[in-house]
């Protein structure tokens, strides 16, 4: 007897490969969106008027802008104006990973906003550098007090590769959308889709939650 989910087994390879391309576009995208988050939000906190203005620019451009858009731009749009041919997977890899970095960028800075200033002051008076109190004092703390933002952002970036199917990459949703062509069964399809994505987003977030409760820095757990 046939049941009405057997087809997955037989499109089992599909789906896997557009999984694993999802997973890897994610956290690719996450973690390198965690720099420029960083480098932004040093800017902006403590970068000269020039500095502000273009880290202000760049932020507005991709939290103001569709996802789909910026896709668009990249991969079509500025290649064809230089005249060259850019990869799908790594145009979809910057644009994901400037977004992130653009939503980072307040996560982070709020983060550094909340580390005591008597610590800046007290690493001050013994003598140490601006770059010297970010890197041993301020940064440490930040990316401690940040993970609950953080995990939010991880969450959203898993879902945004979604939209990677409209310049032609066969991530998870691409897959699944191919599978429900040549199945015709939509509904189950779709269905499964979305229990594969809750999983793997809600076991991503409770492993942050777990992390985040052995390095949360007592006093700051609700700041951000």
């Amino acid at each position: 007897m046939v049941g009405p989910f057997d087809f997955i087994l037989n499109y089992s390879h599909v789906f896997i490969e557009g999984f694993i391309v999802s997973v890897e576009v994610t956290l690719v995208s996450v973690f390198i969106g965690l720099g420029l988050g960083i480098l932004a939000a040093i800017g902006d906190l403590y970068g000269g008027r020039i500095t502000r203005i273009i880290v202000n620019a760049y932020v507005e451009f991709f939290r103001g802008s569709p996802l789909i858009a910026q896709l668009f731009v990249f991969y079509f749009a500025i290649p064809s104006l230089l005249n060259f041919i850019i990869d799908p997977v790594l145009a979809g890899l910057i644009v994901l990973s400037l977004n992130s970095g653009a939503y980072q960028k307040g996560y982070i800075k709020g983060a550094m906003e909340a580390v005591f200033k008597d610590q800046v002051m007290a690493a001050m008076s013994i003598g140490l550098k601006t770059h010297q109190i970010l890197l041993y004092v301020v940064i440490p703390q930040a990316l401690r007090i940040v993970i609950p933002a953080w995990s939010n952002e991880l969450a959203s970036m898993a879902k945004s590769t979604a939209a990677l199917l409209v310049i032609g990459i066969r991530e998870f949703t691409s897959a699944s959308k191919t599978v429900a062509a040549q199945t015709f069964k939509p509904l189950e399809t779709y269905a499964f889709a979305a229990l594969i994505y809750f999983i793997w987003i809600y076991t991503m977030l409770k492993i942050l939650d777990i992390v985040y409760e052995r390095v949360k820095i007592p006093g700051l757990e609700a700041v951000i």
